[in-house]
């Protein structure tokens, strides 16, 4: 029970950490892009 909650916690704990990492590459892709546009 406990593996299976650890594994949740940390599957959790590191998915949202790449998605706001790629999102924040994005918005600055984008806000160079309009700059050099």
């Amino acid at each position: 029970m406990q593996e299976t909650l650890t594994t949740a916690t940390w599957f959790w704990l590191l998915v949202p950490m790449p998605l706001l990492v790629l999102l924040s590459l994005v918005s600055l892709l984008r806000h160079s892009l309009g700059r050099h546009g």
